[in-house]
């Protein structure tokens, strides 16, 4: 089994989230989402722009455990939602 090491220096987060919001508005809210809502990459890569849009939660069923899961997420990404 594989083991994935958080980010824990806030430095290298904030330098992170720069990148991809300069190279990417798709991974820059994936990424957001993903790192304030717990949500596994699986379930992540299947929100839908409607999933999130104008919406202060995030409700999915997870894949791996197939229980339903709400989230919250970030105003900074929904902010960037009502743009596109």
């Amino acid at each position: 089994m594989e083991f994935v090491e958080p980010i824990r220096d806030r430095k290298q987060l904030e330098n992170m989230k720069r990148y991809l919001k300069e190279n990417s508005l798709r991974d820059w809210l994936l990424f957001v989402i993903g790192i304030n809502s717990g949500l596994r990459i699986d379930d992540l890569l299947k929100l839908t722009v409607a999933d999130v849009k104008g919406k202060e939660r995030i409700t999915i069923r997870e894949k791996k455990q197939e229980k339903l899961k709400t989230s919250r997420y970030l105003r900074t990404a929904r902010k960037q939602l009502t743009n596109i």
